[in-house]
């Protein structure tokens, strides 16, 4: 799905970009599933969980928050290091190039031919965009609603540490109901293939309570969402999925049944 350098290369600048910022840091997305799934994951297939190409990063935002609080806000100050990191603002998000070979920065200027530029992306999450953010940040994030459970209510969120820093993760019935939102709506193959991957895993792999799934998910999102998007996974999309997590078809279409 992804190659060896392109996680590689996350993982080392995921590193980098935690150790840079203030504690609690919270992370979402592909690296987020990997801190719930990968111990189990790791112990029943003897490798690691499925790496990230893109490191997403929450914040909290009230919607009435003032100018001056929101520049002193944890996410302006963290995309301001960011900056300093040579993270550069692209429409709702950060990035710099990686040469694929020397697997340097690639410089301001620079001429490499495009077969040889690994863009590596930071998306800069909130669960509000108050009016005046991109004013004060330079541009609109992304918005994830859901994101709001993780600093309200203790229930879906889990504090680890990694890299000597402390992460706060979305539970896994949270990171859960997010992919359910976020699958049918994949215009990129590989990232719809990756979210069926997630999903499998977190039910499988992390400590989601199988009995009680519906009954979460449903306080999190709407049956109609969980329908669409176990409508919207075709055979093909389920083959790549296999292929990836080393599970048959069949079991993962039985594991993903049981959020009917």
């Amino acid at each position: 799905m992804y190659e060896d350098f392109e996680i590689k290369t996350s993982y080392k600048y995921l590193k980098e970009v935690i150790n840079s910022l203030k504690e609690p840091i919270c992370i979402l997305g592909g690296w987020a599933v990997f801190f719930q799934v990968n111990i189990n994951f790791q112990k029943a297939q003897g490798r690691p969980y499925l790496g990230s190409r893109d490191i997403d990063l929450g914040f909290n935002i009230k919607l009435d928050i003032s100018d001056d609080n929101l520049k002193k806000s944890s996410v302006i100050q963290s995309i301001n290091i960011l900056k300093k990191l040579k993270f550069k603002p692209l429409s709702f998000r950060l990035f710099k190039e990686v040469h694929t070979e020397t697997e340097e920065e690639i410089q301001e200027g620079q001429i490499v031919p495009a077969h040889f530029i690994f863009p590596m992306y930071v998306d800069v999450i909130i669960d509000n965009i108050s009016k005046n953010f991109k004013k004060i940040a330079g541009f609109n994030p992304i918005d994830e609603p859901l994101l709001r459970f993780v600093f309200e209510n203790e229930k879906y969120c889990s504090l680890v540490k990694e890299f000597d820093k402390k992460l706060l993760l979305p539970s896994p019935e949270l990171l859960l109901a997010m992919k359910i939102n976020s699958l049918p709506n994949r215009s990129k193959a590989h990232k719809k293939v990756k979210d069926i991957c997630d999903a499998f895993s977190l039910i499988w792999y992390s400590s989601i309570n199988t009995e009680e799934i519906r009954i979460t998910l449903l306080e999190l999102t709407t049956e109609k969402r969980i329908n669409i998007c176990l409508k919207s996974i075709t055979l093909e999309d389920l083959q790549k999925a296999s292929a990836q997590i080393n599970h048959s078809v069949d079991e993962i279409k039985r594991v993903l049944d049981l959020l009917k």
